[in-house]
């Protein structure tokens, strides 16, 4: 970084108020935003909103859905020179579900910030407001936008980003915030949920040779899964992500004891990779399919997309190249604040990355602060990643924001 670039560094990093990113994050973890809360994220994007209106950033509230809007903040750059940049985070968390710690009664124990969201994702959306304000506060002036982009639904069918994709705003590159434990995670694997329909014939229970057993017929489908779609995607990798994965994660079938099932549902995760297509995730499936009916004539399955898995827009992997201008501006920023050479590796869920990259054309990489427990029933954050992640954000900005 150039002198003049360090000077407005040390400039911008002096306008953080001491504990104003805690505080943040602990108010939002308060909040809850679930599926389960009848408004969903609408109190929480109120509160992202207010604070940032209210410490000068400029911000809108845009309805995504009935109830439902994303937060979009702005710093405007002056000239337009340099790269925009946005930093991209979800408002919701998954239900509380049965934690073991109170989960919105947010509480900081031997460095560990702990709560419903704390780390999924509400502590990496604190650290981006964060670095917003301070820009703002420090009146530095930026060459070309850095916009904040607080999303809805990123846990259910990424509606919020969906919204960015098709309205905007556009930058350059963009950012997502989730945990990382401070690496640059620039690639990911598709998700795709799916749902496998066996058909059988109801009959009664102490009649079950006159029917056919759905139940009976999905576990010859498992079987095949296990013996030999599984073993398949094992020996499969990716220059760029983890290997492939599939799991069978629910199962629905009948009605009662005394009645021959004739329907049950297969919940499936199937993590892919960029060098599959959707079309070989699905193909695989239907060739399950002809192989028990190669033995069981009369087995009957429909493969469906799981609807709650997604809106519109395909849960693509993401992909940038490690030597992409972000991920180096990343890695420069990471090495400023830690001492350390950052380190480049993948992320092992799925995130609005993809979207941003594949559908918007604008490169996004994963980096966030580091913690545990996720979807757990104990869920923290590092309270002191909190401070190097709004740091390195504020410092990318600069380096992609600002011109020599």
């Amino acid at each position: 970084m150039s002198g003049d670039k360090k000077d407005v560094g040390d400039k911008i990093r002096r306008a953080v108020r001491k504990g104003a990113i805690e505080t943040l994050a602990r108010r939002l973890i308060a909040i809850p935003s679930h599926s389960g809360v009848p408004t969903r994220e609408k109190e929480a994007a109120e509160f992202l909103h207010e604070y940032l209106s209210g410490n000068g950033v400029s911000s809108k509230l845009r309805k995504v859905e009935k109830g439902r809007p994303n937060v979009i903040a702005i710093v405007k750059g002056t000239t337009g020179g340099g790269k925009s940049l946005m930093l991209n985070g979800h408002l919701d968390t998954v239900p509380a579900y049965k934690m073991d710690i109170p989960p919105f009664t947010p509480k900081v124990k031997a460095g560990r910030l702990y709560g419903r969201g704390a780390l999924d994702m509400k502590g990496g959306l604190a650290a981006m407001a964060c670095a917003l304000v301070a820009i703002e506060r420090s009146r530095v002036e930026l060459q070309s936008d850095l916009v904040l982009a607080a999303v809805v639904g990123e846990e259910e069918r990424s509606e919020g980003t969906e919204d960015i994709v098709m309205k905007g705003p556009r930058t350059d590159f963009a950012i997502v915030g989730e945990p990382t434990n401070l690496e640059i995670q620039p690639s990911h694997r598709g998700l795709e949920w799916l749902e496998v329909h066996v058909y059988g014939k109801a009959a009664h229970g102490g009649q079950s040779d006159n029917g056919v057993n759905a139940i009976s017929m999905a576990a010859k489908f498992i079987d095949v899964v296990e013996s030999e779609l599984l073993p398949k995607l094992g020996k499969k990798t990716s220059k760029h992500t983890l290997p492939p994965t599939l799991n069978l994660g629910v199962i629905k079938g009948g009605q009662q004891p005394s009645s021959v099932a004739d329907h049950c549902v297969l919940g499936i995760d199937r993590r892919w990779i960029p060098e599959e297509s959707l079309d070989q995730v699905f193909q695989e499936i239907y060739d399950v399919f002809d192989t028990v009916k190669k033995d069981h004539p009369k087995f009957k399955a429909k493969l469906k997309r799981d609807p709650r898995s997604m809106k519109t827009m395909t849960h693509v992997p993401n992909v940038v190249p490690s030597d992409h201008v972000l991920v180096k501006s990343l890695g420069s920023s990471v090495r400023q604040e830690t001492g350390r050479r950052a380190k480049i590796s993948t992320f092992w869920g799925w995130t609005d990355a993809a979207l941003l990259t594949h559908f918007a054309k604008t490169p996004t990489v994963v980096f966030g602060p580091g913690g545990a427990g996720a979807h757990a029933k104990t869920e923290y954050v590092k309270v002191s990643d909190l401070s190097a992640c709004t740091n390195v954000y504020m410092d990318v900005a600069t380096r992609l924001c600002l011109v020599d």
